[in-house]
């Protein structure tokens, strides 16, 4: 290769595809990995008398949404900014809940909060890189 010959532009694999929808889509994979490392569990809840394994599809389903409010999100644009924003903001209702949860509290809280920011942060950060956009 010549000097002046600069090698082509390399196109993201996915670049054609709605940004909403592959934010979705990542989001419905990805969201599942923080409950190999930790709850919630069930039995938590199960001491106040609801049914507990009711109640944590909500922390589930809350994660499952993760990808789709970043990729229907317009603000901020930065990608690096929009991910971790999305998860934690996604979450805080649910971590606020474990806060006054005896026998949790903080560290439930922070955990979960964490590992959202996170997958926030990896949602984004895929989208980015399979579609070439920051946002859709």
């Amino acid at each position: 290769m010549e000097a002046s010959e600069a090698p082509a532009p390399r196109r993201a694999p996915l670049a054609g595809w709605p940004y909403a929808l592959v934010c979705t889509a990542l989001g419905l994979g990805l969201a599942w990995t923080p409950m190999l490392f930790h709850g919630p569990i069930a039995e938590k809840f199960n001491v106040f008398g609801i049914r507990g394994a009711l109640a944590v599809w909500a922390f589930y389903t809350a994660r499952l949404l993760i990808g789709f409010w970043i990729g229907i999100t317009r603000w901020p644009v930065q990608w690096w900014l929009r991910g971790p924003l999305c998860g934690f903001a996604t979450m805080l209702p649910h971590a606020l809940m474990l806060f006054a949860t005896p026998g949790c509290h903080y560290r439930c809280g922070e955990l979960n909060l964490t590992s959202a920011t996170l997958v926030g942060t990896a949602i984004a950060g895929l989208a980015f890189l399979l579609t070439g956009r920051q946002r859709g």
